[in-house]
């Protein structure tokens, strides 16, 4: 389904609905700051056991991530790719442009969105730890380093600005996570996993076509991208056993908003 993900992320934007503006706002008050020690003994202990490895590595049919979320998605796949797909078939990969400047305006875009998923990341208190633990799978330096690097190489290129989708949905990310804070998790996950899982096909495709091979930091990481995002996945476990019935459906319901918003990026190679 990591196929799925990325021809979905590549869809237009047209038929995404708008993010969700819930009435409850965030996680409730109690989980992060009138915390309980019953409450906070209890994740602790939920955080334990996912640090000791008995939830790596194999299905957890607890896992709200490994069987609601992924649930979700699944209902994006096309009809060919899985029985529970409902979506068209896309263009595929193969057949876009990736040109050189067109490759810039993507990294250009996709940093305007990584920054602004750890910024807010950053800025919550209850996602104090889904920051820590998803420190290796970070982008916005590596892309820094692409950008740097082709304009060195192409010296004819000029940085291109931001275009406005991209930070149209950078913007609504900020709004949505002050609405509520599972939502947002929603587009922080789904964003990630499709680039380290599916989008490494783009990675190489984009290293055939304009780098003779050479891969671009944007798809390296210090360490196995499954490993790294396992430990992001337990921690939105955790998290989401404090969320009500509203929140978790509130992430669930972005499912197709996240795939739609992050590929504003992915318009540029097509």
């Amino acid at each position: 389904w990591m196929i799925a993900l990325v021809l979905l992320l590549a869809a237009p934007l047209t038929q995404a609905r708008p993010p969700i503006l819930c009435q409850r706002s965030r996680i409730p008050t109690r989980f992060h700051v009138h915390t309980s020690q019953r409450h906070i003994s209890r994740v602790a202990r939920l955080r334990q056991r996912a640090g000791h490895g008995d939830l790596a590595g194999k299905f957890d049919k607890s896992s709200f991530v490994q069987n609601d979320m992924r649930k979700a998605a699944m209902k994006l796949h096309t009809r060919d790719q899985a029985k529970e797909g409902e979506q068209k078939t896309q263009k595929p990969i193969s057949q876009w442009e990736m040109s050189m400047s067109s490759i810039l305006r993507f990294l250009v875009d996709s940093k305007v969105i990584h920054d602004t998923l750890d910024d807010i990341a950053a800025s919550y208190s209850e996602l104090s730890t889904l920051n820590d633990v998803s420190t290796e799978i970070r982008r916005g330096r590596n892309i820094e380093k692409d950008i740097t690097q082709i304009l060195h190489e192409n010296p004819e290129l000029n940085r291109p600005e931001p275009g406005k989708d991209a930070l149209g949905y950078a913007e609504s990310l900020r709004s949505l996570a002050g609405e509520s804070v599972p939502a947002f998790v929603c587009h922080f996950y789904n964003t990630h996993f499709a680039h380290a899982a599916g989008g490494r096909m783009i990675g190489k495709l984009i290293a055939d076509k304009n780098f003779n091979g050479r891969t671009l930091e944007f798809y390296k990481y210090n360490g196995e991208p499954k490993e790294l995002l396992e430990d992001v996945r337990k921690e939105i476990d955790v998290l989401a056993t404090n969320w009500d019935e509203e929140g978790r459906e509130n992430c669930l319901s972005e499912t197709a908003n996240a795939f739609k918003g992050a590929g504003t990026v992915l318009q540029n190679l097509k």
